[in-house]
């Protein structure tokens, strides 16, 4: 297998040890899995040594302890003007940080965009039952204004910043991204977002118990927190992703935001179903020699710009 063919497999497909331990978990979803994948992706992610970029940590957007973000720079900056990512990862809302396992754990995510000339910023934010609805739309609209406020000093250009979330943090990236009530007067301040594996829907019958810590349990304000049927900005860039072994709520939220931003706009988003991934080892492969994800979304955002 030539050079040239050998890095296309590993676009195109997982490596296929990977693959097989990815696939005997099969299509379910726990915390045990979560913590299984993760100790399997960061075995891994030990070893990648990030050449040049550098990462100014903990910095504050907002006065509480969560509210903070870490600036992962590229090593070569040039003339300034890059394009920012900022991320949010997920936790169910309740639970989950920017810096897991050391910082091998969603540092890669940031890590990557960097390697690729784009400024990856690494976000937490305010949990659960703490901090409910909608105090993750909240934060991530503090992020970004905090990025587009700083990100010239670090040579990104403020008018090209992306939002990007994973499970909850696609959820609170969804909810600022599509409601306009959440957007400074000057307008949404975001040039595209990314969404990965989230649930856009309250699902009334079958109410989990972390998504009652963050909505409540009085079930006569769901219509108003509700994400998909309060969308009121949606015509910008978006790419929707949803793994190929995720549970089923996960994959017809995918579907249905689709489908509704496809009716709202007359076309579709960018869409992809990524094959061979879990909910949560979709986003720990960021780093990896499994480019199956991360290339994409580091495609759509310079496309984009």
């Amino acid at each position: 297998m030539n050079e040239m063919s050998q890095s296309l497999r590993f676009r195109l497909q997982m490596p296929e040890e990977m693959a097989a331990k990815i696939q005997a978990i099969g299509k379910q979803f726990s915390p045990e899995i979560i913590e299984t994948t993760k100790a399997m992706y960061a075995e891994i992610l030990k070893d990648v040594r990030w050449e040049g970029i550098t990462v100014e940590k903990d910095k504050a957007y907002g006065s509480h302890e969560r509210q903070r973000l870490d600036v992962h720079v590229p090593a070569e900056k040039g003339t300034g003007g890059l394009p920012t990512v900022i991320f949010f990862h997920g936790g169910g809302m309740i639970q989950g940080h920017k810096n897991e396992v050391g910082d091998l754990i969603y540092g890669n995510v940031a890590n990557v965009f960097a390697a690729n000339g784009i400024i990856g910023v690494n976000a937490t934010y305010r949990l659960a039952p703490e901090s409910q609805w909608p105090a993750g739309a909240e934060d991530v609209g503090g992020a970004l204004a905090w990025v587009r406020a700083n990100i010239a000093s670090f040579g990104g250009d403020p008018e090209k910043v992306f939002i990007m979330g994973q499970s909850a943090g696609a959820i609170h990236v969804a909810a600022y991204a599509f409601q306009s009530r959440f957007h400074p007067a000057d307008g949404p301040g975001f040039a595209g977002a990314i969404l990965m594996s989230g649930t856009y829907t309250i699902d009334r019958q079958n109410l989990a118990p972390n998504r009652i810590a963050y909505y409540g349990d009085d079930p006569s304000k769901y219509d108003e927190q509700d994400i998909l049927t309060n969308i009121t900005y949606s015509d910008f860039p978006v790419m929707i992703t949803v793994g190929e072994l995720e549970t089923t709520p996960f994959e017809r939220s995918a579907f249905q935001l689709s489908a509704k931003l496809i009716d709202l706009n007359g076309h579709a988003p960018h869409f992809k179903q990524l094959w061979g991934h879990n909910h949560v080892s979709q986003i720990f492969c960021f780093g990896t020699e499994d480019q199956t994800v991360s290339a994409d979304m580091v495609e759509f955002v310079k496309q984009t710009v």
